[in-house]
């Protein structure tokens, strides 16, 4: 079996279809209002996509109801689609029984073919303090310093936008003040994760008001634990993963030495980074990569079992902050200043498992987009040379090029099996025969050691 037998898949391809998906939001905004829609449009968003288990899609649907006086309505809607009919039609029940909170279309609405639960938020479950959020008063009230509200009557206060959901795990919402401009944002965040998150920030915030920076970070404006949302201050500059693009070597040395300033700064969290841990979390996460592309499957295992080998023969340090999530969009780039946002999985651990990961994007980005390797490996040397200078301490190759090879697996299914763009299939090959390349010496991109258990070449 391959993905073409999945009918999780096969949904995904339906609500890509636009009359599809359209034509589905539409008759259950008119069994809701009881009117035809004069039209509806829906542009996709984010998609997690689990073969032959689940997924989840997000998407904004501008509805035009019937009348030439009504306005155009948007709704942010959030597609559960299950694997199995029984598991949607619980699904359905148990969100039917829920107190839903007012908004403009349908709460909930089930399509029974496609085995798919659809939620308008605020109503999806799991983070209901989005409801609060989103309502301006309520907003302001909860999250904004007074001083920020002075002048402002609570009928002119700013609408909050939703700027990225994740379901069952965060919202992150805008919020620009009306006279100064600035941009704010709220990250309210699940009831498992709110503890942990919220220290990392907070340890964050209180290095960069006391030490000098070479980058810039999120400042905690306010913390309501009641909602379990952090009001944070704007990080100018463009997602360094569109400067990666470029692969402008200069551009990788200013993001080498703000990463060497990064790992040696006083910092004290509480996770701590483990190869144990993140080969548990790649085993975890390729399972599904192995289902959608069975002829993958053998050489995702061989990796996977070199990668556990090899991680016995290595001293990982466990002792130096990492950011743990950094990868090209967390990078906010400008030509004087880098920012670093993000800041959730916050640990200690390697520092090379940031650098790894980082490296790891620009590969997969190279075997996308046709990057040339002399040019990747330009921007690769450019980045290790200046975290040097910046660490006075020469970066152990052996084990960088253990933490690239996991990071590039783990990519693929983080920016291709789960999201799905064009190609997709293609991409996830790339990345298990980049794999094996880097282990064995052999990678295009990169003149980093090859990796054989018990010996260390350093090629």
């Amino acid at each position: 079996m391959s993905y073409t037998e999945d009918s999780v898949f096969q949904t995904i391809q339906q609500i890509r279809i636009p009359s599809a998906v359209e034509k589905a939001v539409a008759d259950a905004w008119s069994k809701w209002s009881g009117k035809q829609p004069q039209s509806v449009r829906i542009k996709l968003g984010l998609t997690n996509y689990k073969p032959f288990e689940r997924a989840r899609v997000m998407a904004e649907a501008t509805i035009a109801p019937g009348g030439s006086n009504q306005a155009t309505i948007t709704l942010n809607l959030f597609f559960q689609i299950f694997a199995k009919a029984e598991t949607a039609l619980k699904e359905a029940g148990n969100g039917y029984s829920q107190n839903f909170f007012p908004c403009n279309g349908p709460p909930i609405f089930l399509i029974p073919d496609w085995h798919t639960v659809v939620w308008t938020l605020p109503n999806a479950p799991n983070m209901r303090e989005l409801a609060q959020l989103l309502d301006p008063e309520h907003f302001c009230n909860l999250l904004v310093p007074p001083d920020e509200l002075k002048g402002m009557n609570e009928a002119d206060y700013p609408t909050p936008k939703l700027f990225r959901y994740v379901p069952l795990k965060r919202s992150l919402l805008t919020w620009e003040h009306p006279t100064t401009h600035s941009r704010y944002f709220a990250k309210l965040i699940n009831e498992d994760d709110a503890e942990c998150v919220i220290r990392n920030f907070q340890i964050v915030d209180e290095v960069a008001k006391r030490d000098r920076l070479k980058f810039d970070v999120p400042q905690i404006v306010s913390y309501n634990p009641t909602i379990r949302t952090v009001l944070m201050t704007e990080v100018s500059g463009t997602q360094f993963t569109e400067i990666m693009r470029r692969a402008l070597p200069e551009t990788f040395a200013q993001v080498g030495e703000v990463l060497g300033q990064l790992h040696y700064l006083n910092l004290d969290p509480k996770p701590v980074w483990t190869p144990q841990k993140e080969l548990k979390i790649l085993s975890r996460h390729l399972k599904g990569a192995k289902l959608a592309l069975p002829q993958l499957s053998s050489r995702i295992e061989g990796a996977i079992a070199k990668l556990k080998n090899l991680s016995k023969q290595f001293s990982f340090p466990q002792n130096q902050p990492i950011h743990g999530n950094l990868f090209g969009d967390q990078i906010h780039y400008n030509s004087n200043r880098i920012g670093i946002v993000d800041w959730d999985m916050l640990s200690a651990g390697d520092s090379l498992y940031d650098i790894g990961r980082l490296i790891a994007h620009l590969i997969y980005l190279a075997g996308r987009e046709e990057i040339s390797p002399s040019a990747v490996s330009a921007c690769v040397e450019a980045l290790l040379r200046s975290y040097e200078a910046e660490t006075n301490r020469a970066i152990e190759r052996s084990r960088l090029v253990w933490h690239i090879a996991t990071q590039v697996l783990l990519r693929g299914k983080i920016s291709s099996l789960r999201k799905l763009p064009e190609g997709w299939q293609t991409h996830l090959s790339f990345v298990v025969t980049e794999c094996e390349k880097l282990l064995d010496g052999k990678s295009d991109y990169l003149s980093l050691p090859a990796l054989k258990y018990g010996v260390l070449s350093e090629v």
